[in-house]
């Protein structure tokens, strides 16, 4: 391609991404922005901005601020932490913000109003390099062109990148792949597939493995479908994409290894639903939100001729594979790594039909006239009767703006496919493609307003909505500042909205996160060591320590901000401090120390049959250590009073561990008694399911405290049944839940004094920490020969610890943390952390890149 036609390409390019954001852009001078509602402002929009400021303050591997602290590089790979779109996003931001041509990249809304544009820019550069791509299948630059613009601004683009704006950076890598495969089958040369599958592992783990799916199923039929004599033999196809593709992973596993790794640490129940193998659940046609058959590719594949030309069978057999594919869960199921189905993989089908249409348009006018005639006709046909359905059927949808449209492109196209038959063909082919281009970006526009903005409600993610008290408020704010704690020591419970993100929207240290991967030691903490319940029952989230005040003290919480219009309980040992019309904010005076030291070192396994009271006790006057090294038994101090008390139904029944709820409303009541002046909380232990299999979420209230638990058939449900809560201690304990029947079971009873936390927190003297992003360094004598040291920091793979200049084992104590053994006397420790497997597989990418410039040189000899 020359200069000028690369020029004209990429300027082209920019305008129609322009335009296929008009919708957006237009929104953009109103308030709203491409941003959902949902993950989009609790995920998408914090993690931006939570890697900006770590990149900006250095910190790429690991920060005390992600939850109760978490690997960056690991943990986010899923989102942006190894994006190439947002590492590019970010130097470009940087400099703008050193030019003073930025103002507040630091702010989340900030990157709201960018959003917007990031997505324009990277459609621009998948035009650009689609086009790239196409014009290696010999196509004439218009109608590949005209392909790339169907491909990247198709309807799934603009979903994924409205709701999960990371997930259309895959529309970049799957062209390269495909040009990968080209050059091998075509000239026997590996490095376009090398840079291809090395760039996609970098990139994403997650929709690397989606490419590799599509790309396998492409070189199977590329090896089958052969467009010339000249092309390499399936078996030096074969020996030539076994070393690429090792080459390529060799290259990028610095990135990938750690993802997977932190992927395959994380905790999500299986998926136990059946899955159908076929489900007619959209029309593909007119009013699908996934994906749309253009009508140029209904004609082409009408014309019979084009079969003789391989490049169009290919992707027409293609095509119709993902057309099948479009429709079975099943598949939906494999390409989400076999877990439950999601229709994420489409844009391969705009990709294959993009190519037929391309590839078919540059052939069209040797096809005969007879048979474009029938192919017209054939096309009038099927759109009018499937119209004509869809109006007796749906009449809405199939009346809505997108359907309008694609109606009319179906008649422009026919109609221009007349004109060409009867002479002038460039200017009637001109036409046809410069028409498809402007009505497809109406579609584009159409599907923004209709499906993002009004169904998809991202009509709700305004800039009023970022500033106000559901999201980041001035109010909230004011109080987070007033907080005088010793960063980055200490942490503040608040999230807005059940938005557990919160802490990086407003900037401080907190006790929650909500993630598709987190750290599974902290998950199975809160789930089963602790059962802390979180108010609301979800995966790939933690928050908050249940206003368990021992919890609060050992892991550094020392304020707490509540709602005055909906107050949640305050744990023991909190006093108010500050407040506003809005809000009010607790000090901990009960707060331990960052770095603890004990000899007491209870044996896990042997915790396992004790309360969760007295895991907590064993935490604070000792330490929870696997079993070889438990050198101290636990004698328990409190006993389960549930026996004790009476419990009496209300609204229903409750028999041999079944509740069943006849009334709205219903459950038991726990009858204790009289309480003592020292008796100052209860933890009440106990098992619920629901048994109604369609049961909807449902509230559970205990008292003063209240959670959601999901419905059975949810696929965010954690499947942690057994339940520890803490609430004032009060005569009558009361659980109340919906009408329904429920199992209710292995009921238990403490009662807590907190004497002990007041003495722990009397005794324990102050060690000097220093924390600096990945590094702990701490300082201590160690006179009474303390076996263990233990910190507030979550245990993963990567930590790595040196004692006294010496390098010793990293210990995981309490459960989910940070220990380590030590010595008499001075003790000089430093932990330190890198991703997991990030040493060995940084030199296993250099020895790839060796490797591959090796190859290129012997090839040239």
């Amino acid at each position: 391609m020359s200069l000028k036609k690369a020029l004209l390409l990429i300027g082209a390019s920019i305008a129609v991404a322009f335009l296929a954001h008009g919708f957006f852009l237009y929104q953009l001078t109103n308030g709203q922005f491409m941003v959902g509602p949902n993950d989009g402002t609790a995920q998408m929009l914090p993690f931006k901005q939570f890697l900006y400021n770590s990149f900006s303050d250095g910190m790429v591997f690991y920060s005390h601020q992600f939850g109760l602290g978490g690997g960056i590089f690991s943990q986010l790979a899923y989102y942006f932490s190894t994006s190439t779109v947002f590492f590019v996003t970010f130097l470009l931001v940087f400099l703008g913000e050193w030019l003073h041509i930025f103002q507040n990249p630091g702010d989340v809304l900030f990157w709201a109003n960018a959003a917007v544009f990031v997505n324009i820019f990277r459609l621009t550069v998948v035009i650009v390099i689609t086009t790239f791509v196409f014009r290696y299948f010999h196509i004439r630059f218009l109608y590949a062109f005209l392909g790339a613009v169907l491909y990247g601004a198709s309807v799934m683009y603009f979903r994924h990148a409205s709701f999960w704006e990371f997930f259309a950076d895959a529309y970049l890598w799957l062209p390269l792949l495909v040009l990968g495969v080209e050059k091998i089958v075509r000239e026997k040369k590996p490095w376009w597939f090398i840079f291809a599958v090395a760039i996609s592992i970098i990139n994403n783990f997650y929709f690397a493995y989606m490419n590799f799916l599509f790309i396998a199923i492409y070189a199977i039929l590329r090896s089958l479908i052969k467009f010339s004599r000249d092309e390499v033999s399936m078996k030096q196809q074969f020996f030539t994409y076994l070393p690429a593709t090792i080459l390529g992973f060799f290259i990028g596993s610095f990135s990938f290894v750690p993802a997977v790794y932190g992927f395959l640490n994380n905790q999500r129940p299986p998926f136990e639903q059946s899955i159908e193998w076929f489900h007619f659940h959209d029309e593909i046609f007119f009013t699908s939100r996934y994906l749309l058959i253009p009508a140029l590719f209904i004609l082409l594949i009408c014309c019979r001729s084009l079969y003789r030309y391989k490049p169009f069978l290919l992707f027409t057999i293609l095509s119709l594979v993902f057309i099948v594919f479009h429709y079975s869960p099943m598949i939906g199921s494999m390409f989400n790594g076999f877990s439950a189905p999601q229709y994420r993989f489409q844009y391969m089908g705009a990709f294959a039909f993009a190519a037929a249409v391309a590839i078919g348009l540059s052939k069209f006018h040797q096809i005969p006239k007879k048979e474009k005639r029938q192919a017209l006709m054939l096309t009038t046909f099927v759109y009018s009767v499937l119209f004509t359905i869809g109006l007796l059927t749906d009449s809405d949808a199939f009346l809505s703006f997108q359907a309008i449209i694609l109606l009319i492109m179906a008649i422009v196209t026919v109609l221009f496919g007349f004109f060409h038959i009867k002479g002038n063909y460039k200017a009637t082919m001109l036409g046809l493609v410069v028409t498809t281009i402007v009505l497809h970006l109406g579609v584009t526009n159409a599907y923004q307003k209709e499906w993002l903005f009004e169904r998809g409600d991202l009509s709700a993610t305004s800039e009023e909505f970022l500033q106000s008290h559901a999201y980041n408020h001035t109010k909230q704010k004011e109080l987070i500042e007033a907080a005088d704690v010793q960063d980055p020591l200490s942490r503040i419970e608040w999230v807005t909205n059940f938005r557990n993100n919160t802490p990086m929207v407003q900037d401080f240290n907190g006790v929650s996160a909500y993630s598709s991967v987190l750290n599974r030691e902290l998950l199975f903490f809160y789930y089963t060591d602790l059962q802390i319940d979180m108010n609301r029952e979800s995966v790939s989230r933690y928050s908050g320590f249940g206003d368990r005040a021992n919890l609060h003290s050992l892991y550094q919480v020392s304020h707490k901000l509540v709602s005055k219009e909906d107050p949640d309980p305050i744990p023991y040992g909190f006093y108010e401090i500050e407040e506003n019309e809005d809000y009010r904010l607790y000090r901990n005076e009960l707060i331990l120390p960052y770095a603890r030291t004990t000899s007491n070192l209870y044996s896990k396994e042997d915790m396992a049959s004790l309360s969760i009271m007295d895991r907590e006790h064993a935490m604070l006057n000792g330490v929870i250590v696997e079993d070889e090294h438990a050198t101290t038994s636990f004698e328990a101090e409190r006993n389960d009073r549930i026996n004790d008390t009476t419990i009496t139904a209300v609204g229903g029944s409750y028999d041999n561990g079944i509740l069943t709820v006849e009334e709205d409303t219903g459950g038991i009541d726990i009858e204790i008694g009289e309480r003592g002046v020292d008796e100052v909380d209860d933890y009440f232990s106990f098992y619920l399911l629901n048994n109604s299999k369609t049961a909807p979420l449902f509230p559970l209230t205990i008292n003063e405290f209240e959670t959601d638990r999901k419905s059975l058939q949810s696929i965010y449900k954690t499947d942690i049944n057994q339940l520890t809560v803490r609430v004032e201690a009060n005569e009558t304990i009361s659980l109340r839940v919906p009408e329904g029947e429920y199992t209710l079971d292995h009921l238990a009873l403490y009662t807590e004094d907190y004497d002990l936390l007041e003495n722990q927190q009397q005794q324990d003297e102050t060690i000097d920490v220093d924390v600096d992003g990945r590094h702990v360094d701490i300082e201590l004598d160690n006179p009474d020969n303390d076996q263990m040291l233990m910190l507030p920091v979550p245990y993963e793979k990567g930590w790595e610890v040196t004692r006294n200049g010496q390098s010793v084992d990293v210990e995981q104590v309490n459960y989910a943390f940070l220990g380590v053994e030590l010595e008499e006397g001075q003790n000089t420790i430093q932990f330190s952390y890198l991703p997991p497997f990030f040493k060995p597989t940084l030199a296993l990418s250099i020895i790839g890149l060796l490797l591959t410039f090796i190859w290129v040189y012997a090839r040239r000899k």
